[in-house]
């Protein structure tokens, strides 16, 4: 007989789970297929978000002040500005990255920035010392003493014991030319703080613009022993010791700035001019030619660069070089543009006056270097005051606060209150190029004049402002018109006559191309010292004005 084993019966849960996984093949082919014949589509995530790191959580603002001013201790000013920045945009009611970034801002040459900054951290905290401080050395930079005077005042009011506060003061009455007391408040600085490196910075500035170099230095070392991985330091303290005649202390500290900024141009000019000082020609000319490569405008470098040419008798060079300096040097007269403003004819409560309406700050649309500014343009809102002049209790930090937000000092009518709050849609931007001189002002949404026209304004660095027209809205309520400036100021007065002796030393003299530069300088020094004179004798010309001649004055008869 033949055993046949008895079949096992398959457990009901793993038919199931086999019928459940068939099912889905089933499913999973057909929308694999679904896909290829194109009935949908789904988005495949590429390698790099597949493989790429995790997102992480945002850095808080703080972080990145922290960042910034651990940059800017290592002499770090451009990366140090950034950061303060990136804590701005993460956070704009924070004063501290304003006030930071302000201090910076002064150090690497953009003084229209760095008020910016200054005046919106007053606005967020007035009552910060630190912030009116930094506030007052902006606006001294813009040569706007009075006001600077007040803000450092406020600042020592506030915190009798902030040293920096008194170091700001004596660097602006330094500016006002009152030396003494300037003198009395960097000493005052520094025996609040002896290791305040502002005190000792401005104390060596107070000495330098006074000749008192030997002090100067004395105050510059110790600036740059608190500091000493910013370049400005080392750039003053060369400033000094060049005048003492010290030029390889002086050589070594440009030296040091570079190695600590190598994009200041000035550093490079300085260490070249030094070189030419020093005889050192060669190692002038390598000097300069870096500064002007690290930037091209650099309109002192250029001048430098002719002049040590001209020295090592390289009159071609000198011929090449020169030009370029002269016209980087006359046309420095715009970039001093700060703002434009449009102003209206009102009533006041002491009869007609004008006021701005709408006002706008250039600021550089590429940096420092740039060739072109650019101004947005906004209305001004007057109100009335609400503090009380009269009353003892308001303080400067408020009086300073009111003065940025309502900058009109004029009592004006109600009904004049009620005529500039229809400026308040007004709009627009006003572009000057530097190279051309053109101003192109574009403006919407502004009132029909009530009068006259209305006035247009530039004010410059330092502390002048120029009328240049009157400008009034067409029937849409737009401003477009376009401005010429032609105003240049004067390159140094060696430029022009060294260039002239230069096409005059040519062989054979170039004497047509001499003798416009060597009149351009006899216009502007006629004294028998003026060296065009010896140029005029190699080619002489029928404009030349008459040669100065000693008057002889005889000896009085004896009594």
């Amino acid at each position: 007989m033949y055993y046949r084993p008895r079949e096992k019966k398959r457990h009901p849960a793993i038919t199931a789970a086999l019928l459940l996984l068939l099912t889905a093949m089933s499913l999973v082919l057909v929308i694999l297929l679904a896909m290829y014949a194109g009935y949908f589509q789904v988005e495949v995530p590429s390698l790099t978000e597949r493989f790429g790191p995790m997102p992480t959580p945002t850095r808080p603002a703080v972080l990145y002040v922290g960042d910034g001013d651990t940059l800017a201790a290592a002499g770090k000013l451009p990366e140090a500005i950034a950061a303060y920045d990136e804590a701005i945009s993460l956070d704009p009611t924070d004063d501290v990255p304003y006030t930071r970034q302000s201090r910076l801002l002064i150090f690497a040459g953009d003084t229209a920035k760095a008020l910016d900054r200054a005046e919106q951290a007053v606005l967020l905290n007035s009552t910060s010392a630190e912030n009116l401080a930094n506030y007052c050395r902006a606006l001294d930079w813009e040569a706007r003493y009075t006001a600077a005077l007040d803000a450092c005042s406020c600042a020592t009011e506030l915190a009798p014991n902030y040293a920096d506060g008194y170091a700001y003061l004596s660097e602006v009455l330094a500016d006002r030319g009152e030396w003494f007391n300037a003198r009395d408040t960097a000493q005052q600085a520094l025996d609040i703080d002896f290791q305040s490196f502002a005190a000792h910075f401005n104390m060596g500035y107070v000495n330098e613009i006074q000749g008192r170099y030997a002090q100067a230095v004395q105050s510059y070392e110790n600036a740059i022993k608190l500091a000493p991985n910013l370049a400005t330091a080392y750039i003053a303290a060369g400033r000094s010791y060049y005048w003492l005649g010290n030029l390889n202390r002086a050589i070594e500290l440009y030296r040091q700035a570079i190695r600590l900024s190598p994009t200041n141009p000035e550093a490079y000019d300085r260490l070249g001019w030094a070189y030419h000082t020093n005889g050192e020609y060669s190692r002038a000319i390598d000097a300069l030619e870096q500064g002007l490569a690290v930037d091209p405008t650099y309109d002192k470098a250029w001048g430098h660069l002719g002049l040590v040419y001209y020295t090592r008798q390289n009159f071609e060079k000198t011929i090449e070089i020169l030009p370029k300096a002269i016209s980087l040097t006359e046309g420095q007269f715009l970039r001093r543009a700060r703002e434009v403003e449009i102003r209206a004819e009102i009533q006041t409560l002491t009869g007609p006056d004008t006021i701005p309406v709408i006002r706008g700050r250039f600021r550089s649309a590429g940096g420092v270097g740039s060739v072109q500014y650019v101004a947005e343009l906004t209305p001004l809102t007057y109100k009335e005051s609400t503090l009380n002049f009269d009353a003892e209790e308001v303080s400067c930090a408020a009086s300073i606060v009111e003065s940025i937000r309502n900058p009109s000092a004029l009592p004006l009518a109600p009904e004049t209150l009620a005529y500039t709050q229809t400026f308040s849609q007004a709009t627009g931007t006003a572009t000057l190029n530097l190279n051309s001189g053109n101003l192109v002002l574009d403006v919407h949404n502004v009132p029909r004049p009530q009068t006259t026209p209305y006035e247009l304004k530039i004010s410059y660095w330092p502390d002048r402002q120029d009328s240049v027209g009157y400008v009034q809205p067409d029937g849409t309520g737009q401003i477009q018109v376009n401005i010429q400036f032609e105003e240049k100021l004067d390159a140094p007065i060696e430029y022009y006559y060294t260039l002239g002796l230069a096409y005059a030393y040519m062989d054979p003299p170039l004497c047509e191309q001499a003798v416009p530069w060597l009149l351009q300088s006899l216009e502007r020094d006629s004294s028998g010292y003026n060296p065009a004179w010896y140029g005029l004798r190699i080619c002489p010309s029928a404009q030349s004005p008459p040669t100065p001649v000693p008057t002889w004055t005889p000896v009085p008869d004896a009594q």
